[in-house]
């Protein structure tokens, strides 16, 4: 009955803390905010939001600390000669309060992130609900440990120093190079297309853990058979799943990619992947395709859902084109994100990636596929460094193409994200080409005219030549002289 008693009091006193239900919303806003831009990825969404748990794990170590160390603190013991339950119940209660409102509250905060992501668009990935119980773990796992360090250290400072280091190597554990391991609480870092992660035995790790911490804090109350047992029953189990799931998890392979990638060797990234993830993203059958119009659109299997994004972005390119240059259109082929040295045939195909925007990020990537079909078909193959294409007639069919789906914009230098550690860069929404204000104010003149397909169509073969002018299209295209041309800047297109 008084352990009852002690127990509610726990429980209610956590449930009012500030501090708790802070971290909770403060982790939930950061990793809604972080992910807004992207469709949802279930194979890296829950992993990334179990790194976003260690702010509430933070927050519940150091509040079970303190709830477990009261009768220890300076003024304080005196205090609770008082009451007639013994300092063992008082720091069991504390703890398992702190599991239970732990748990209950990490449940949530995934949960509700989960259930927000699968409402931002179409879902694409694998999703273990594994990687997600291990996340919300990690609270109670924390807790547990605050109350053996309440336990067993005097120090206040004790909390701040293991969470500190505990985030430290959470942080340089990042490509499972050894700083922790898997004995960590979150193992933050992982890539959409990443061998499989030993998830299960990492939560039997965790839970193990937790009771060990459990454990180890009541035998700070003298050593009793029942908490002797309990420890060396907890220590048995967690020790060996922690060495299990880091013998288990991704291996050299991770850290070499961008070694054999610098290389441009193709044939020793192949040679060094996990046999499973090159039959799932290089095999035979690795790719689902789908024909729309003229175009197929070849997505991995797990992010077939997609494909409608990206014909969203490249038909309406495609529509605008002559009949017969639809006919040798390239195909739209998603390419791996760590593994993307690999392809082998990415030069012959639109590229897209295992990552899509939404909300207002989606622009640039329909900008990016849209670009790659317009350079194709219009011959713009602009070198690493970038062209101009000032002065020519192909600037004005390019950006009137490129606005069949989104507005042309004027160039800015920016980079976009392709995948987890790789960035595309630009000078314009056409690639690495530059064009002027002239032939982007002529474009839109060209969106606003109702016939200017058949214009475009009609000399479609003299607008394409380099040599042709803006002002010899002018005539052609049923456009007025308006804006003042601009001088190349830099290498021009050929």
């Amino acid at each position: 009955m008084i352990f009852r008693s002690l127990f509610l009091f726990e429980v209610h006193r956590l449930l009012r803390s500030p501090i708790l239900w802070g971290a909770a919303a403060l982790c939930l806003g950061l990793r809604l905010m972080a992910t807004w831009p992207w469709l949802p990825d279930m194979s890296v969404d829950p992993t990334s939001t179990s790194g976003a748990m260690l702010l509430l794990a933070v927050a519940m170590m150091t509040t079970t600390n303190l709830a477990t160390s009261r009768d220890t603190r300076h003024g304080i013991p005196e205090m609770f000669k008082a009451l007639p339950s013994r300092a063992a119940e008082r720091t069991k209660a504390a703890t398992l309060a702190a599991l239970v409102v732990g748990s209950g509250i990490a449940l949530p905060v995934m949960l509700c992130y989960l259930l927000a992501r699968l409402a931002m668009g179409p879902v694409a990935g694998v999703f273990d609900p594994f990687e997600a119980l291990g996340g919300v773990l990690a609270v109670p796992f924390a807790a547990a440990l605050g109350a053996m360090l309440g336990r067993w250290t005097p120090w206040l400072v004790a909390v701040p120093v293991t969470a500190f280091l505990i985030g430290a190597f959470t942080w340089l554990n990042s490509q499972q190079s050894g700083y922790g391991s898997w004995f960590l609480p979150v193992v933050l870092f992982h890539g959409p297309d990443w061998p499989q992660r030993p998830s299960v035995l990492h939560v039997v790790y965790l839970l193990a853990a937790i009771a060990l911490f459990a454990a180890l804090a009541l035998l700070r109350h003298g050593a009793r058979p029942v908490r002797l047992i309990a420890v060396l029953t907890a220590a048995a189990v967690t020790v060996p799943a922690g060495a299990a799931a880091t013998a288990a998890a991704p291996g050299e392979e991770i850290n070499r990619r961008f070694e054999t990638t610098l290389q441009g060797n193709p044939a020793a990234m192949l040679g060094d992947m996990d046999p499973k993830i090159r039959q799932r993203y290089f095999g035979p059958d690795a790719q689902r395709c789908e024909k729309h119009d003229a175009i197929t659109y070849c997505a991995f299997h797990d992010y077939a859902t997609w494909i409608s994004s990206w014909v969203s972005a490249v038909n309406p390119v495609a529509q605008a084109l002559p009949p017969a240059e639809r006919d040798r259109l390239p195909v739209v082929r998603q390419l791996t994100d760590s593994w993307f040295n690999a392809n082998g045939d990415e030069e012959q195909s639109i590229r897209t990636f295992m990552m899509w925007g939404r909300a207002g990020a989606e622009d640039d990537y329909r900008a990016v596929l849209a670009s790659q079909i317009i350079r194709s078909v219009l011959g713009l193959r602009p070198p690493r460094t970038g062209c101009d294409v000032r002065g020519q007639s192909r600037a004005l069919v390019a950006l009137w193409l490129l606005g069949q789906g989104i507005a042309p914009a004027a160039p800015e230098d920016r980079e976009i994200q392709i995948a987890s550690s790789a960035f595309m860069p630009e000078q314009s929404q056409l690639g690495m080409i530059r064009y002027g204000a002239a032939e982007l104010g002529y474009a839109r003149k060209l969106l606003a005219m109702p016939d200017a397909r058949q214009r475009i169509w009609a000399h479609w073969d003299t607008l394409l030549k380099p040599e042709t002018t803006v002002e010899q299209a002018l005539s052609l295209l049923g456009l007025r002289p308006e804006f003042t041309a601009e001088p190349v800047k830099g290498q021009p297109c050929s």
